[in-house]
Protein backbone atom coordinates (compact mmCIF):
# COMPACT_ATOMS: atom_id res chain seq x y z
CA UNK A 1 0.00 0.00 0.00
CA UNK A 2 1.98 2.86 -1.31
CA UNK A 3 -0.38 5.56 0.84
CA UNK A 4 1.08 4.04 4.00
CA UNK A 5 4.13 5.15 4.69
CA UNK A 6 4.54 2.77 7.45
CA UNK A 7 4.51 -0.16 5.31
CA UNK A 8 7.98 1.07 4.15
CA UNK A 9 10.00 2.78 7.02
CA UNK A 10 8.40 2.08 10.23
CA UNK A 11 10.75 5.23 11.83
CA UNK A 12 9.30 7.98 9.79
CA UNK A 13 8.15 10.28 12.57
CA UNK A 14 6.54 13.39 10.09
CA UNK A 15 5.30 13.82 7.03
CA UNK A 16 3.11 15.61 4.61
CA UNK A 17 -0.12 14.96 2.98
CA UNK A 18 -3.18 16.16 1.59
CA UNK A 19 -6.72 15.96 3.27
CA UNK A 20 -9.14 13.87 0.62
CA UNK A 21 -12.06 13.79 2.83
CA UNK A 22 -13.80 15.27 6.16
CA UNK A 23 -16.50 14.36 8.45
CA UNK A 24 -16.42 16.46 11.10
CA UNK A 25 -13.58 15.28 13.64
CA UNK A 26 -13.03 12.40 11.17
CA UNK A 27 -10.91 12.41 7.79
CA UNK A 28 -8.74 10.62 5.39
CA UNK A 29 -5.45 11.53 3.90
CA UNK A 30 -3.86 10.50 0.39
CA UNK A 31 -1.56 8.86 2.35
CA UNK A 32 -0.57 8.82 6.19
CA UNK A 33 1.90 7.34 8.46
CA UNK A 34 -0.48 6.96 11.05
CA UNK A 35 -0.19 2.97 12.36
CA UNK A 36 -4.59 2.31 12.56
CA UNK A 37 -5.52 0.06 15.03
CA UNK A 38 -5.15 -3.55 13.48
CA UNK A 39 -3.91 -7.08 14.19
CA UNK A 40 -3.92 -6.92 17.48
CA UNK A 41 -1.63 -4.13 18.07
CA UNK A 42 -3.07 -0.34 19.18
CA UNK A 43 -3.34 2.71 16.77
CA UNK A 44 -1.13 5.69 16.63
CA UNK A 45 -1.24 8.65 18.10
CA UNK A 46 0.05 12.45 17.42
CA UNK A 47 -1.09 15.40 15.72
CA UNK A 48 -1.85 17.13 11.83
CA UNK A 49 -0.74 20.50 11.26
CA UNK A 50 -2.53 22.56 8.58
CA UNK A 51 0.42 24.76 6.53
CA UNK A 52 -2.18 26.61 5.82
CA UNK A 53 -2.87 28.90 8.70
CA UNK A 54 -0.43 26.61 11.57
CA UNK A 55 -3.93 25.33 13.73
CA UNK A 56 -3.05 22.08 15.12
CA UNK A 57 -5.26 19.26 14.83
CA UNK A 58 -4.36 16.19 17.63
CA UNK A 59 -5.51 12.54 16.30
CA UNK A 60 -6.72 11.06 18.91
CA UNK A 61 -7.68 7.47 17.63
CA UNK A 62 -6.92 6.00 13.57
CA UNK A 63 -8.82 2.66 12.91
CA UNK A 64 -9.60 0.89 9.29
CA UNK A 65 -12.81 0.65 7.77
CA UNK A 66 -13.53 -0.88 4.48
CA UNK A 67 -9.76 -0.77 3.47
CA UNK A 68 -9.08 3.22 3.67
CA UNK A 69 -7.25 4.32 6.89
CA UNK A 70 -9.85 7.56 9.16
CA UNK A 71 -8.13 9.84 11.40
CA UNK A 72 -10.32 10.96 14.22
CA UNK A 73 -9.43 14.40 15.73
CA UNK A 74 -9.61 16.00 18.95
CA UNK A 75 -12.22 19.07 17.32
CA UNK A 76 -13.22 19.26 13.90
CA UNK A 77 -11.83 22.19 11.18
CA UNK A 78 -9.73 20.83 8.85
CA UNK A 79 -11.14 20.69 5.19
CA UNK A 80 -10.79 18.59 1.84
CA UNK A 81 -7.70 19.98 0.11
CA UNK A 82 -5.97 21.01 3.00
CA UNK A 83 -1.99 20.43 3.01
CA UNK A 84 -1.01 19.12 6.52
CA UNK A 85 2.28 18.14 8.02
CA UNK A 86 1.59 15.26 10.04
CA UNK A 87 3.53 14.35 13.74
CA UNK A 88 3.76 10.90 15.18
CA UNK A 89 3.68 10.30 18.82
CA UNK A 90 7.11 8.93 18.43
CA UNK A 91 7.20 7.43 22.16
CA UNK A 92 3.69 5.33 21.58
CA UNK A 93 4.81 4.46 18.15
CA UNK A 94 8.36 3.22 19.55
CA UNK A 95 6.68 1.31 22.58
CA UNK A 96 4.37 -0.46 20.23
CA UNK A 97 7.19 -1.21 17.72
CA UNK A 98 9.32 -3.03 20.61
CA UNK A 99 6.14 -4.74 22.04
CA UNK A 100 5.22 -6.28 18.41
CA UNK A 101 8.43 -7.51 17.39
CA UNK A 102 8.98 -9.20 21.16
CA UNK A 103 5.77 -10.61 20.71
CA UNK A 104 6.88 -12.01 16.91
CA UNK A 105 9.83 -13.61 18.95
CA UNK A 106 7.45 -14.82 21.83
CA UNK A 107 5.40 -17.20 18.92
CA UNK A 108 8.60 -17.99 16.96
CA UNK A 109 9.36 -19.61 20.01
CA UNK A 110 6.26 -21.24 21.30
CA UNK A 111 5.99 -22.42 17.50
CA UNK A 112 9.32 -23.18 16.38
CA UNK A 113 10.64 -24.76 19.44
CA UNK A 114 7.35 -26.72 20.68
CA UNK A 115 5.20 -26.61 18.20
CA UNK A 116 2.00 -24.54 20.23
CA UNK A 117 -0.19 -22.11 18.43
CA UNK A 118 -0.89 -18.67 19.30
CA UNK A 119 -4.42 -17.35 18.84
CA UNK A 120 -4.47 -14.07 19.30
CA UNK A 121 -2.81 -11.10 20.71
CA UNK A 122 -3.23 -7.48 21.71
CA UNK A 123 -0.59 -4.96 22.21
CA UNK A 124 -0.61 -1.14 23.79
CA UNK A 125 2.53 0.82 24.80
CA UNK A 126 1.80 -0.58 28.68
CA UNK A 127 1.98 -4.07 28.02
CA UNK A 128 1.24 -7.00 25.80
CA UNK A 129 -1.28 -10.04 25.71
CA UNK A 130 -0.31 -13.09 23.91
CA UNK A 131 -3.48 -16.06 24.08
CA UNK A 132 -1.66 -19.93 23.49
CA UNK A 133 -3.50 -22.67 22.34
CA UNK A 134 -1.90 -25.46 25.60
CA UNK A 135 -2.96 -27.81 27.62
CA UNK A 136 -1.97 -26.99 30.53
CA UNK A 137 -1.37 -23.33 32.31
CA UNK A 138 2.61 -24.57 33.46
CA UNK A 139 3.68 -21.23 34.91
CA UNK A 140 7.24 -22.37 34.89
CA UNK A 141 6.99 -23.76 31.79
CA UNK A 142 5.83 -20.03 29.88
CA UNK A 143 8.86 -18.15 31.96
CA UNK A 144 10.90 -20.94 30.58
CA UNK A 145 9.50 -19.33 26.89
CA UNK A 146 10.58 -16.21 28.11
CA UNK A 147 13.55 -17.23 28.80
CA UNK A 148 14.29 -18.40 25.74
CA UNK A 149 13.31 -15.40 24.03
CA UNK A 150 15.58 -12.79 26.24
CA UNK A 151 18.31 -15.09 25.15
CA UNK A 152 17.91 -14.57 21.71
CA UNK A 153 17.51 -10.69 22.06
CA UNK A 154 20.83 -10.89 23.31
CA UNK A 155 21.84 -12.14 20.03
CA UNK A 156 20.70 -8.77 18.40
CA UNK A 157 19.70 -10.51 15.40
CA UNK A 158 18.45 -8.09 12.36
CA UNK A 159 14.66 -7.50 11.14
CA UNK A 160 14.18 -7.91 7.87
CA UNK A 161 11.64 -6.49 5.69
CA UNK A 162 10.14 -7.81 2.37
CA UNK A 163 7.47 -9.24 -0.19
CA UNK A 164 6.37 -12.39 -1.25
CA UNK A 165 3.97 -13.86 -4.28
CA UNK A 166 0.64 -14.35 -2.26
CA UNK A 167 1.03 -18.22 -4.24
CA UNK A 168 4.64 -18.54 -2.77
CA UNK A 169 3.76 -17.70 0.80
CA UNK A 170 0.90 -19.35 1.27
CA UNK A 171 3.26 -22.81 0.37
CA UNK A 172 4.80 -22.25 3.57
CA UNK A 173 2.56 -22.01 6.81
CA UNK A 174 5.10 -21.18 9.01
CA UNK A 175 4.69 -17.39 7.70
CA UNK A 176 1.24 -17.49 9.00
CA UNK A 177 1.34 -17.93 13.22
CA UNK A 178 -2.71 -16.53 13.00
CA UNK A 179 -5.28 -17.62 10.57
CA UNK A 180 -5.60 -15.15 8.04
CA UNK A 181 -7.33 -14.11 5.24
CA UNK A 182 -6.67 -12.19 2.38
CA UNK A 183 -8.50 -10.17 -0.38
CA UNK A 184 -8.54 -11.44 -3.83
CA UNK A 185 -6.47 -8.42 -5.45
CA UNK A 186 -3.87 -9.32 -2.86
CA UNK A 187 -0.99 -10.46 -4.95
CA UNK A 188 2.27 -9.44 -2.47
CA UNK A 189 2.38 -10.73 1.10
CA UNK A 190 4.95 -7.99 3.19
CA UNK A 191 6.76 -10.78 5.74
CA UNK A 192 8.79 -9.33 8.85
CA UNK A 193 12.04 -11.65 9.21
CA UNK A 194 13.92 -12.26 12.53
CA UNK A 195 17.17 -12.88 10.67
CA UNK A 196 18.08 -16.73 11.42
CA UNK A 197 15.34 -17.76 14.03
CA UNK A 198 11.87 -16.62 12.26
CA UNK A 199 9.61 -15.13 9.46
CA UNK A 200 6.36 -13.79 9.25
CA UNK A 201 3.67 -12.48 7.32
CA UNK A 202 2.59 -9.00 8.90
CA UNK A 203 1.68 -5.08 8.18
CA UNK A 204 2.84 -3.33 11.27
CA UNK A 205 5.83 -1.48 12.35
CA UNK A 206 8.41 -3.19 13.88
CA UNK A 207 12.07 -2.60 15.49
CA UNK A 208 15.22 -2.53 12.89
CA UNK A 209 17.12 -4.92 15.55
CA UNK A 210 15.94 -7.20 18.43
CA UNK A 211 18.63 -5.49 21.45
CA UNK A 212 16.13 -2.73 20.43
CA UNK A 213 13.28 -4.59 22.59
CA UNK A 214 15.07 -4.62 25.60
CA UNK A 215 14.39 -7.47 28.25
CA UNK A 216 11.07 -8.90 28.01
CA UNK A 217 9.75 -9.50 31.57
CA UNK A 218 6.63 -11.99 32.29
CA UNK A 219 3.78 -10.86 34.31
CA UNK A 220 1.64 -13.29 35.03
CA UNK A 221 -0.58 -16.16 33.01
CA UNK A 222 -4.13 -16.88 33.25
CA UNK A 223 -6.88 -19.43 32.08
CA UNK A 224 -9.13 -18.38 29.22
CA UNK A 225 -11.40 -21.36 28.36
CA UNK A 226 -10.58 -24.86 27.37
CA UNK A 227 -7.11 -25.00 26.11
CA UNK A 228 -6.70 -21.44 26.11
CA UNK A 229 -3.66 -19.89 28.10
CA UNK A 230 -3.47 -15.88 28.07
CA UNK A 231 -0.09 -14.26 29.20
CA UNK A 232 0.98 -11.17 30.12
CA UNK A 233 4.55 -9.55 29.47
CA UNK A 234 6.12 -6.01 29.65
CA UNK A 235 9.36 -4.74 28.43
CA UNK A 236 12.39 -2.89 30.82
CA UNK A 237 14.16 -0.60 28.69
CA UNK A 238 16.73 -1.47 26.48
Amino acid sequence: MNDCLYIEDSYIKEFSATVTSTKGKYIALDKTNFYPNSGGVEWDTGKLVNKRDGKVYNVVYVGKFEGKISHELEKEGLKEGDEVKGIIDWDRRYKLMRFHTAAHLISGVFSKNYNLSITGNQLNPEKGRIDLNIEKLDIEFIKKIIDEANQIIEKDLPVEIYYKDIEEAQKDSSLFKLAMEFPREIKKIRIVDIKGFDAQADGGCHVNSLKEIGKIKFIEAVNKGRNNRRIYFNLENK
